[in-house]
């Protein structure tokens, strides 16, 4: 698979929702609408990571709310993918940067299903580490979606 590097847009202006009035919440519950989408932290000095539900669904690993099984996580990524993984993690915390990566996890049927995570080191009053989101890429196909008027569990 070709691997592209990217650099992150550095003239990108903040965008404003004060005159839009939309919350963090409705943000975030629109973009996990229609596709796995989860959250993680991994605490650099422990080398845990914790994730939300939907990281371990993504990688087909039964829920706790304490640290993954880093090991059996890992093992679900495609080979060739492994180790760019890992260096991205290293750099992004030698560095204290933030980052993006595309790429293959086992999807259980013999095949392999794309994956974008996105991350920044964070140092600050709430710990040192690196937080992030995980999702799912979806079919390059036209699609509409509607939400229903189910309750939220």
């Amino acid at each position: 698979m070709p691997l592209r590097f990217e650099q992150p847009i550095v003239d990108k202006i903040e965008q404003s929702r004060a005159h839009i009035g939309i919350t963090d919440a409705e943000i975030v519950r629109m973009l996990a609408a229609y596709r796995l989408f989860g959250f993680w932290r991994i605490d650099i000095e422990t080398g845990h990571f914790f994730a939300s539900e939907d990281v371990h669904a993504i990688f087909d690993l039964p829920y706790s709310d304490g640290p993954v099984n880093l090991t059996e996580l890992m093992s679900r990524i495609h080979e060739e993918d492994r180790s760019l993984i890992a260096e991205t993690f290293e750099q992004a915390s030698l560095h204290r940067v933030g980052f993006h990566f595309v790429y293959r996890v086992d999807n259980r049927l013999g095949g392999c299903k794309l994956v974008r995570s996105v991350g920044r080191f964070r140092d600050d009053e709430s710990g040192g580490g690196i937080v992030g989101i995980t999702y799912e890429f979806v079919e390059k196909l036209r699609i509409v979606g509607l939400e229903d008027n189910t309750p939220l569990r």
